[in-house]
């Protein structure tokens, strides 16, 4: 990947060295490779475990750059997962009009230019994916970097209390409780959703929730999609071919997709009657909660707070986690998360840090003309750092390069 080039590829499943504007000179620098003298080791006939270990140890713009350098590293590089090793969030900003998608690598603090997905709302993120919802309500799940794309089926359901009607002439797509009632789905009310998708099989499982009310999944081989009924919910998280829903009456359902549709988990369920309340410190305080799951599989609730504007206080931001205690009798509050990394909405948490969206903070000065933010909050220290760009940018999201697929 070349700093400000044009990600461009000729196909879904290949980044040629054209596409990316790279100097193959340049590659030597990143991984040790060298012109071949007389008495050289051929480079393009290493052990592939060793090309495998040399990849993967690579940042992710470094990894694409070394699988150009012959075709037995690009064969290689097809079973490693880019920056598996080392990573960590990268930004993605969304023009709100023609041009390309700006991609952010905060360490190394360089820019990369990636093709528009044209007029379409980004939903989630996992790894090197996004999910994304078109203005027809149709949904695809797209490669950041490569710009593969996967389509959807069109929202269809069979059997069940509700269905999806949609009007061919204006393209309108209703949710039909009986022939005689049914309510028009609107874009702006589809807010949270989940992906997971397996960067090797692409196996994938999509869930969204309309108006905080219906709760839908689609995972790959599926023949419609799945209307997972009496689950009203506020948040979810996905890990292990398992959701967990944070409903209305604040407690925890699980949901177990690994058979052929989703089923519920009862009496394995230790989240089951524990309820999650959270009680404000102060009457006047506004809080929003979410739901992540740690990589031993314990699941957290995280609670973004605000509180209300004083006549000319600053707004005071911060986060509370809650975990429920070894026992598993009642959930508690914690401070530290140690290395832990873990989704977060559509930002993730990496040790004490929390990576978040403008969906998921209310920034001090929002109101300022011609600005959006997203931020980085310490849970050690309660410092927050904040990043603002021009309203121009129609979304932006964090995403987390590479797999945490075993």
């Amino acid at each position: 990947m070349a700093h400000n080039g044009t990600i461009s590829p000729t196909t879904r499943e290949a980044i040629t060295t054209n596409s990316l504007n790279i100097d193959i000179a340049n590659v030597s620098k990143v991984t040790s490779i060298k012109k071949m003298e007389p008495k050289d080791a051929d480079w393009s006939e290493m052990c592939s475990d060793s090309m495998k270990l040399i990849l993967e140890s690579l940042s992710f713009p470094d990894f694409h750059r070394a699988r150009t350098v012959c075709s037995s590293w690009y064969s290689v590089s097809k079973s490693c997962v880019a920056g598996s090793r080392s990573r960590y969030p990268w930004l993605i900003l969304f023009p709100n009009f023609s041009g390309s998608c700006t991609l952010f690598d905060p360490l190394e603090n360089k820019t990369y230019k990636t093709r528009n997905p044209g007029k379409s709302r980004c939903l989630a993120s996992y790894g090197n994916w996004l999910l994304m919802l078109t203005p027809r309500l149709d949904f695809f799940v797209l490669n950041v970097f490569t710009c593969e794309r996967i389509s959807l089926p069109s929202l269809s359901l069979q059997g069940g209390k509700v269905r999806f009607q949609r009007k061919d002439d204006d393209g309108v797509l209703f949710l039909e409780h009986s022939p005689k009632d049914r309510e028009t789905i609107i874009n702006r009310y589809i807010e949270t959703a989940v992906l997971w998708i397996d960067e090797k099989t692409k196996d994938f499982v999509v869930c969204w929730i309309y108006n905080s009310q219906y709760l839908f999944s689609y995972k790959k081989g599926d023949d419609s999609w799945w209307h997972l009924e009496d689950t009203k919910c506020l948040a979810m998280a996905y890990k292990n071919k398992k959701l967990c829903v944070y409903t209305w009456s604040q407690y925890i359902k699980i949901l177990d997709f690994s058979e052929d549709f989703p089923k519920e988990i009862v009496e394995e369920n230790p989240y089951l009657n524990h309820r999650v309340y959270y009680t404000p410190q102060h009457s006047r305080e506004s809080w929003r909660e979410r739901v992540a799951i740690t990589s031993s599989g314990d699941v957290l609730i995280i609670v973004s707070i605000r509180k209300t504007l004083i006549e000319n206080q600053e707004k005071p931001y911060f986060f509370k986690i809650f975990k429920m205690n070894v026992e598993g009798t009642e959930w508690e509050r914690v401070d530290s998360l140690g290395d832990e990394m873990l989704v977060f909405g559509d930002g993730f948490i990496k040790g004490n840090l929390i990576y978040f969206v403008s969906d998921d903070s209310w920034d001090p000065v929002s109101d300022q003309p011609f600005q959006s933010s997203t931020g980085v909050y310490d849970l050690s220290t309660t410092e927050k750092r904040w990043s603002r760009f021009a309203y121009c940018l129609s979304n932006i999201r964090w995403f987390v390069p590479g797999s945490d697929n075993k």
